[in-house]
Order: structure tokens, then sequence, then C-alpha cells
């Protein structure tokens, strides 16, 4: 059937204003398996609305050869709330100015309310859990709190993704490589995927910390899995991970094409649309720990001199930029060189070389947990 384009209004907290989401459909609902994608939810991350556009036009084409063999929800677009944030001609995205905090943080945790739901219902048969634990998740979104523009909007984003076999939230970071992060119960799928986008990057994670967005939809099918000794099909059920597009700059429609091209190969790989993607690119890493990644905390503020960017590797000791003091009176006493604490490859930087004290300044995949890193503490606030 041609592509379905619905528009969900959402209560505006402003008299004079409206906002909507606009979702694509394609396929039928329960014929196939249900992807998830949208882009944006930080809303001043934009490599992916361009991404989007152009698989939007490749799932156009497919529908017409009548290749959708499963339900495809795709939404160019997940924040307008953010997207209405300026200050000073610049989109303030990544935090809801009204005081709810980062738009990817903090999401509901519908574990609970399907335990209670399933408990005492889930024996042997894996496919029969399996439907009572989505009915259940469903229920719980049913139930989520609309009652501020920020709840609405999750509860919304949820009601569309919660009962998908994949979701995939399209980010970018600010200088960076590709790289996606994925829950360690679902590896192997995500090296797929991985390897489809020709990411160098996948880091794995136990529990991310944070409440991001993925976690909310695989969340609770590891967890449910985990308490209640089900089949490791259940982990599986939901395909949940973030992918993050390179960096803010990186926009270009090759770029675009090129990504857009990965998602729809690996959309006929897990059979929501048919056709033969061909083989599998070689991987260009192997997986490592979200807790093995160095993140450099600059000391002082001052301006970064850097000796090394995204897609470079570095070892450990090794010299990765100069912090500069501005208020230094002797030039010669001005640099504190910042070293690197692991062995690893440079996937992202920050893109302001003005740094203030406790920055963040860029991150490094390594393939060992190293101890400074807190468990389940993400990588940023």
């Amino acid at each position: 059937m041609p592509r379905q384009t619905e528009i969900i209004n959402l209560t505006s907290a402003n008299p004079g204003s409206t906002r909507h989401l606009r979702v694509h459909r394609y396929g039928s609902p329960g014929n196939g398996p249900k992807a998830y994608l949208h882009s944006s939810l930080h809303a001043d991350e934009w490599p992916g609305l361009l991404v989007l556009h152009h698989l939007t036009r490749m799932l156009d084409d497919a529908d017409a050869e009548g290749r959708i063999s499963g339900e495809i929800v795709l939404l160019p677009y997940a924040n307008p709330l953010g997207l209405g944030q300026r200050i000073n001609n610049k989109l303030i995205g990544r935090y809801h100015l009204d005081g709810g905090g980062n738009f990817n943080r903090n999401w509901p945790d519908l574990t609970d309310a399907a335990t209670k739901a399933v408990d005492g219902k889930l024996g042997d048969d894996s496919t029969a859990n399996i439907k009572l634990i989505r009915e259940a998740l469903i229920a719980a979104v049913g139930d989520l709190s609309k009652d501020g523009e920020l709840e609405e909007l999750r509860a919304t984003l949820l009601g569309l993704s919660v009962d998908a076999d994949i979701v995939l939230d399209l980010h970018c970071d600010q200088i960076a490589t590709l790289h996606v992060y994925a829950n360690r119960a679902q590896q192997d799928e995500a090296m797929i995927l991985t390897r489809d986008l020709g990411s160098p990057v996948l880091l794995l994670e136990d529990a991310p910390g944070g409440g991001p967005f993925d976690e909310a939809n695989h969340g609770p099918w590891v967890k449910l899995q985990k308490q209640f000794d089900l089949d490791e099909a259940v982990a599986k059920q939901c395909f949940a991970v973030t992918v993050e597009l390179r960096g803010e700059t990186d926009i270009t429609d090759q770029l675009a094409e090129q990504d857009a091209e990965a998602l729809f190969r690996y959309l006929m790989r897990k059979g929501v649309v048919t056709g033969e993607p061909g083989p599998l690119p070689e991987a260009l890493c192997e997986a490592t720990p979200l807790d093995g990644v160095d993140v450099p905390i600059a000391p002082a503020s001052g301006i970064l001199a850097w000796h090394f960017g995204p897609g470079d590797r570095v070892r450990e000791g090794e010299h990765l930029a100069d912090l500069v003091d501005i208020e230094a009176d002797e030039p010669d006493a001005a640099r504190t060189p910042l070293y690197a604490r692991t062995d690893g490859f440079m996937f992202a930087r920050k893109s302001a070389v003005f740094a203030r004290a406790g920055d963040q300044i860029c991150k490094i995949a390594g393939a060992e947990t190293l101890e400074y890193r807190k468990e389940g503490a993400l990588l940023s606030n």
C-alpha cells in the first residue's frame, strides 16, 4: 500500500502556536518485522535529517515496487520542541529550556510496569512470552503522563516505537567519525548494522546510564529476560541503538545518500524490505566497551592546540593536545600538555577550541575498561 503520512498534533504550552510530528508509515501493522527510525532528538544535530530525506525516497521507490514486506515508521524529525528553541540566532536543541534537561536523558523505564503485567503469566513458549511482554509495554506507554509538553513528546514517540523490532535513533557528535552505541546483549546484531554503515566504532554497554531513548526501548526486554530467566531471544527482541552520523557539519548529499543506502541495505537484510542487500561488508572494527572510552578533561580554561583528530589511532601516554593559557605572562610556560590514557581510536572531539575547566575535549575508544570511568555514566551530560 502507498506510504501513509500522519500528522500528530502536540499540545502547545503557548497561546498562538502549534506543534506537530510528521510520521511516514509503510506497510501494514503486524505484517512482518517493524522498524522505527527518527532523527534529531537532539534538535541541534542535523545529519540524520538529510539521511532520512534520502531514505524516504528509497522507501517510496521500494513501496511502488511492492517491496515493503514489514512495517516501517519513519519520523523525518523527532523534536519540534527543540527545533523551536533559538537564542541569538542559534538553535539550542540539546536541552529542554523549560527545565526538562537533556532531550535524550531520563526517558521512562517501563520495566516495573511490564513486570507487574506479565508476572505469573510467562511460560516456556518464547513466542507467547514475547507477545505478552509487547502488549504489556504498549499498555505501559499508554499509562504515561502527558501533563507537560516534554512528557507528551516522550509518550508519543515511545507509543510509535515501543512495539518495534528495530529502533534506530539517529544523532551526531561535534567533530566525529561514524560510531554506534548498543547493548551488549545485542552485540551480534549491532555488528551487522555497524558493518553495513561502515562505522569504525561500535561501543557496547550493559547499562549506559542516563536513560536514553534507545534504552527505553530495548532495556525492558533485556531486564525482563534476566529477571524471569527467559529465552535469550527475548533480550534480542527489540534491537534499539544510537547511531552517531559523524559530526555536526558532516552534511552533504553524498554522505547522506551513502548512509541512507546503508540503512536501506540493513532493512533488506532484516526482511523489512525485500531485495538482495549484497554481501555484508567487512568489519572496520571490533566492538569495544563503553567503559573503555577515554574522555580527557580540560584541567583549566584555555585554547586547545590539537595534535590528533577523529579517525586517528593513539597510544596511551601520547600527546593529544596542548592547553594554552591565554593569561600566561610567559609564552614558554603557557602550555599544559594533555595525554591519552588508553590505546585506542579517537572517534570524537570537541568542536570549540576554547575549553573551560571540566570540559570533555575528546573521546577515544579503547579495548580495556578504564578504572576511572564510572559504570553507567554514559559519556556526557
